[in-house]
């Protein structure tokens, strides 16, 4: 993979399409390639909407392998489920890691692999360029482990939401997209 040209912002789109609710990042970033027009045969997921470049992509793996594909970028913009019982399902939140309820954030998130931010600070410290502060949006969900491509209503319901806040970090706003407060469900 190539470095991305200078000022790119990457959108991220995380999760298990396969897995229900897990897969919202996907169907976050489907939106906002249908409202960027992002796909196209000649650069697949890239786009120019202005002065910034934004890149769209989707991925189904953390720690090290997702601070991999953050490498070269200025900007990040995660889209991934959340579950942390707070809130009900389909509450959008747009987060920095350190708003993230710290789970092992500075040792291995399992025997196979790190955390994200564990993963991060590893990367600078060899010297990776790395975005300083990577925006999550987060799409609360109850994660139940059920094989089906398919969101429950309430997480479904939240995607233009969520899509609209991504819009909002790129300083893209849409109107009429996601009505309704980003916190809400």
């Amino acid at each position: 993979m190539s470095e991305p040209p200078a000022g790119t912002t990457l959108v991220l789109g995380l999760g298990n399409p396969i897995l229900g609710d897990d897969g919202v990042g996907w169907r976050v970033v489907e939106e906002i390639e249908a409202v960027l027009g992002a796909s196209t045969p000649a650069s697949p997921g890239a786009c120019d909407p202005g002065p910034d470049r934004v890149e769209v992509d989707r991925l189904s793996l953390g720690g090290l392998r997702l601070m991999e594909r953050l490498i070269g970028y200025e900007r990040a913009i995660l889209v991934d489920a959340i579950a942390t019982g707070e809130a009900p399902p389909g509450t959008v939140r747009c987060l920095r890691l350190d708003d993230l309820p710290d789970r092992g954030r500075d040792r291995l998130a399992s025997a196979h692999d790190s955390s994200l931010g564990a993963a991060l600070v590893l990367g600078r410290a060899l010297g990776a360029q790395l975005p300083v502060a990577p925006w999550i949006v987060a799409v609360e969900a109850d994660l139940d482990v059920e094989v089906t491509d398919q969101l429950s209503p309430a997480v479904a319901g939240a995607v233009p939401r969520a899509a609209a806040e991504v819009l909002r970090l790129l300083g893209l706003e849409t109107a009429g997209m996601g009505k309704g407060s980003a916190d809400g469900a």
